[in-house]
């Protein structure tokens, strides 16, 4: 084998549309992991994919040469893939990572191995760490002079674009890497950014993107809107998103001395025009997904809730937004089991886990939850 090879736990949505295609379009073997063999078996047979890019400026097609995938259940086969890489990726979930990290490890302990560097692309704060931390727990120590940097992906990613492997994916992107987790020299990858203060940038992520998206998709569900680009076109649903912008970019802006809050609040309001571009369609149901997790504490739309009412600013619209996840019940969002079990339960207090210096941020919720 010749040239540099990228090993990718995940072959879905991210790992196609994000992560192959980066590595992908730089001229890299890109090598998938994954445990559907249907999805196995079609990559090895078609040994390329398509990446149909979605924009303001229209549509664009990229074709992904060099891929070929190992079946997750062979470990043999998906320990000796990852070995012969320079640089292993997952996106298969925080739920999996426990599963990959046995098969990365074993990886690392193989006489020969390349691995330089060990990135988890996950939506987690932290998500390299994490991984490595499933790692440490089995019985091979991990050995030194192999990077774990944390990761930031952004990319909106809704599916399939109706073609075998193809998948369409928004034009835009985003792939930051803890430059002070980085092993070695940076690849010549374009897209692939090395960064010293990636805290910030995960934050301003979860809150300015994830935490809008999933704000457009509570709000978007009980409007009765199918897609997120039709909840973000509501001027009701606009205006609420308007004042969460400002409020995140306050609160950020005091907490990291960001030269500029107006910086901030471009940022935001630059992602909800991504997310209203109507040719990207994404469905309100997926974003809204797995709501349990989304409405914890220190996640995207409560956690700035918390710390904006902390500092005495506008909470109102982040509050309709708890307040209209907290009330889902569509039988068609992912994970609303979860949601509905934990209401049951111990009610909505336990989900959104609110500590007594919340007081106001709780009034406000009780207020608009009925009590």
């Amino acid at each position: 084998m010749t040239g540099p090879r990228v090993t990718v736990f995940g072959a879905g949505n991210i790992g196609r549309g994000l992560i192959g295609w980066l590595f992908g379009r730089a001229g890299w073997e890109v090598v998938f992991v994954d445990i559907f063999p249907g999805l196995v078996d079609l990559l090895n047979s078609e040994g390329s994919y398509r990446v149909v890019e979605v924009g303001q400026a229209g549509r664009s097609t990229v074709t992904i040469d060099r891929v070929s995938s190992v079946i997750g259940t062979d470990t043999a086969r998906a320990v000796s893939a990852t070995a012969s890489a320079d640089v292993v990726c997952t996106a298969v979930g925080v739920g999996a990572l426990g599963k990959v990290a046995p098969v990365i490890t074993a990886a690392l302990a193989q006489d020969g191995s390349r691995v330089g560097n060990v990135l988890a692309c996950e939506n987690a704060d932290p998500n390299t760490a994490l991984l490595r931390d499933h790692m440490s727990r089995g019985s091979s120590a991990i050995p030194a002079g192999v990077g774990f940097p944390e990761t930031m992906v952004d990319r909106l990613v809704p599916g399939s674009a109706g073609d075998g492997l193809a998948v369409e994916v928004e034009s835009g992107f985003d792939f930051k890497i803890a430059m002070e987790g980085w092993v070695g020299e940076p690849p010549a990858v374009e897209g692939f950014e090395l960064v010293p203060d990636l805290v910030l940038h995960r934050k301003k992520k979860l809150w300015l993107v994830n935490g809008l998206h999933a704000a457009a998709a509570f709000l978007g569900l009980r409007a009765g809107h199918d897609s997120i680009a039709e909840a973000v076109s509501d001027p009701a649903i606009r205006n609420r998103l308007d004042e969460m912008v400002q409020t995140m970019a306050g609160v950020l802006a005091a907490e990291f001395g960001h030269r500029s809050g107006a910086e901030l609040v471009g940022y935001g309001r630059s992602n909800l025009d991504r997310f209203a571009v109507g040719a990207l369609t994404d469905p309100v149901r997926r974003v809204a997904r797995h709501p349990l997790r989304k409405l914890g504490p220190d996640e995207r739309v409560v956690g700035p809730a918390r710390e904006a009412a902390l500092m005495g600013l506008p909470t109102g619209a982040l509050c309709d937004a708890i307040a209209a996840g907290l009330s889902l019940d569509d039988p068609g969002v992912p994970g609303i089991d979860d949601l509905r079990d934990a209401l049951a339960g111990d009610g909505w207090r336990s989900v959104v886990g609110l500590d007594p210096e919340d007081g106001v941020l709780r009034s406000m919720i009780e207020e608009r939850m009925g009590g």
